[in-house]
């Protein structure tokens, strides 16, 4: 059963009328879904004594790491073939015949994002997913901005899951002259809960405190011949409690 009313504990929940899609091409958590080329770089440049000595790739980097892990990712449904036609909308056709796409005409957009975007087309892919969330809970919408050559751009986008759009379409960019195939199960877009709360920032001269902290915090390097990484980042957890994927009776 789900725990959507459970108190206190955050849920975002994604359903679809489609079981195929619930089977094979389910909602996962963003870590699984980290790139093939930054899995396979190497960790270590250079090897010293002690982990503290030695000297690290980006692979190492919490901030990294945490970024490609937030959230759930909506993975393609089904094949789709994109065939951008010059300044006509683009050709898409999916293997599903269920799915239908929109449009976003260049006129729309005017001049906006006009250096990033050579193919002025924003199509609305048909989003098979419903989802909300409790009060005062959003979902950001990230493109998967680590992952090379997929021929589109998802455009980041931020939803009140608990007020409303249940159901909204996700908007890409073509970035190819050329037809390409977004296979099933190929990332399309990373989704970030967040609850919507007044969060201030605060300016100023350092403070005496602050200098205590930055020290303190300088000392973790020296404190274990392991290094600093693991005292200074918490993991980020974002599970998927997955229900009714089995074929119906």
């Amino acid at each position: 059963m789900f725990n959507f009313f459970k108190k206190d504990t955050p849920e975002v929940i994604f359903e679809s009328v489609n079981y195929a899609i619930r089977k094979y091409a389910p909602i996962r958590p963003a870590s699984e879904f980290v790139p093939e080329k930054f899995k396979k770089l190497t960790t270590k440049l250079q090897s010293g004594d002690h982990r503290i000595d030695d000297v690290f790739t980006i692979k190492v980097c919490p901030g990294l790491q945490d970024y490609m892990g937030m959230g759930w990712v909506i993975p393609a449904w089904c094949d789709i073939e994109i065939t951008p036609q010059g300044s006509e909308f683009p050709k898409v056709r999916y293997s599903d015949p269920n799915s239908q796409q929109g449009f976003h005409h260049q006129d729309q957009l005017g001049n906006f994002l006009d250096t990033k975007f050579e193919n002025r087309h924003a199509v609305k892919l048909d989003n098979p997913w419903l989802t909300y969330a409790k009060d005062g809970w959003s979902c950001m919408y990230l493109p998967m901005a680590y992952h090379e050559s997929q021929g589109f751009y998802a455009l980041p986008g931020i939803i009140d899951h608990d007020k409303g759009a249940l159901q909204s379409p996700i908007n890409i960019m073509i970035t190819t002259s050329e037809q390409f195939i977004i296979k099933q199960g190929t990332p399309l877009v990373q989704v970030v809960p967040f609850k919507r709360q007044v969060v201030t920032a605060r300016t100023g001269d350092v403070r005496p405190n602050t200098i205590k902290r930055f020290d303190a915090m300088r000392t973790l390097h020296k404190m274990t011949f392991k290094g600093w990484r693991k005292l200074m980042s918490d993991p980020k957890r974002f599970k998927v409690d997955q229900h009714d994927t089995d074929v119906p009776f």
